[in-house]
């Protein structure tokens, strides 16, 4: 999914990176071997129509480093080579090779404007001014959308897709709206979308259940890619002020309670009465954060860090720390999971959607619903490994199912389809 994010770091700078073995051409991406493929192989892939316009659209990208625009970063700079595509990025902050679109960030909203409310009901605010962003942010892309003309709009963001779809219905546009069913949304709420992408088989079952026909949608999850950095272990260690004796717990996921159950986390992690247990905290702050802040400080003191941090940044964390924890109870997905598993990093998770299909057999049965219950399993990890013939195990069968190539593949068919079917 990324360089794949603009956001600056302390740790984003040190060494040079690589490629590890699991990716299944290392030499390039898969959007660098159409670019750098002979003409004729190009046309051969494009065929005899014109490339399909594909306007990718994250409203909080470039103010906002969640999974969802993340994911929206790297599916754009693995396609945007594809000959079959004419592809534009549009972003609601700065984010290098998209095209900006004027919008109220939510972050601003909440700093200036809504601050005073946000004492009283943070949750509450937090959803109006995101919901602020996704209107803004619509009205703002309509000259783009008259200028571009696109056949097909993608998002994630169900709110935004919403107002668009009022918009072009009422202006009687053609182009077509897909949503990728990253934030398990429920059938009815996706119904109104030319097109649905699931993220993971249960979705898509819901959804079929509910009367959404089949030629509206398939089950395409995101691709995820691991850089491992080209230096030893310790002195990456030490970039995190992680010592060779410290045991660290990484998390990456929006700082939240209510659904990450960050608060879970930290207090798990601090029932573990051993200073050389760290947490590593690696997300974006949303409405929890200030509360969450003070609960780690008060438990942890000095062995918690919070890190918002660009994609190799996250992969430098990850090659760092000893385990992986995700405490969601419910998740559609989990990109940062994949990178976990091709990172070769023990995960301790709760058995859900998400998680099941991304590890399958792998996934353990920790009930992280239970007090005590992951601080037993980070013990475990810690004191009983998996061993490392038993991680690569686990690398290639996450591997063998989020293959960027077959993915991207079959992400501009459904984009040529859809073009297709409106002809």
């Amino acid at each position: 999914m990324q360089s794949d994010s603009g956001f600056s770091s302390a740790h984003n700078s040190h060494g040079s990176l690589r490629t590890v073995p699991v990716v299944m051409d290392s030499s390039n991406t898969f959007s660098e071997r159409f670019k750098t493929a002979p003409a004729n192989q190009a046309c051969a892939h494009a065929g005899s129509m014109a490339p399909v316009k594909l306007a990718m659209v994250s409203c909080g990208l470039g103010n906002v480093n969640r999974g969802f625009e993340v994911s929206t970063a790297r599916w754009y700079s693995a396609l945007k080579n594809d000959p079959r595509l004419d592809i534009r990025l549009f972003a609601g902050g700065n984010f290098p090779d998209s095209t900006w679109v004027a919008n109220l960030p939510r972050d601003f909203l909440l700093r200036w404007p809504l601050f005073i409310a946000s004492l009283f009901n943070k949750r509450r605010v937090w959803e109006f001014a995101y919901g602020s962003e996704m209107v803004t942010f619509a009205i703002g892309l309509l000259p783009h959308i008259f200028n571009y003309q696109p056949d097909v709009v993608w998002t994630k963001e169900a709110p935004f897709g919403y107002v668009l779809i009022f918009f072009r219905d009422l202006l009687r546009l053609k182009f077509k709206v897909v949503i990728a069913n990253g934030g398990g949304f429920k059938p009815n709420t996706v119904k109104l979308f030319d097109y649905v992408q699931h993220l993971q088989p249960s979705s898509y079952e819901a959804a079929l259940s509910f009367g959404i026909p089949k030629d509206k949608m398939q089950v395409l999850p995101h691709f995820a890619r691991y850089v491992q950095p080209d230096k030893p272990r310790d002195e990456v260690r030490k970039e995190f002020g992680i010592e060779p004796d410290d045991f660290a717990v990484i998390a990456v996921s929006a700082w939240n309670c209510h659904h990450k159950r960050i608060d879970y986390i930290i207090n798990e992690v601090a029932r573990i009465d051993d200073p050389r247990v760290k947490l590593i905290m690696c997300g974006h702050p949303e409405p929890d954060t200030a509360y969450l802040k003070e609960l780690g400080k008060r438990v942890l003191g000095d062995r918690i860090q919070w890190l918002t941090l660009p994609a190799e940044g996250v992969h430098r964390a990850l090659y760092a720390s000893d385990a992986y924890v995700i405490a969601s109870i419910d998740e559609v997905f989990g990109a940062a999971t994949i990178e976990a598993a091709l990172a070769e990093k023990p995960i301790a998770c709760h058995p859900n959607a998400g998680t099941n299909y991304i590890l399958g057999d792998f996934v353990g049965n920790s009930d992280l619903t239970k007090d005590g219950e992951l601080a037993a399993r980070l013990t475990q990890i810690r004191v009983d490994p998996p061993t490392k013939e038993r991680l690569k195990e686990i690398r290639d069968s996450v591997n063998s199912k989020f293959s960027e190539e077959v993915l991207c593949n079959r992400f501009a068919d459904a984009v040529v389809g859809l073009k297709q079917k409106s002809l």
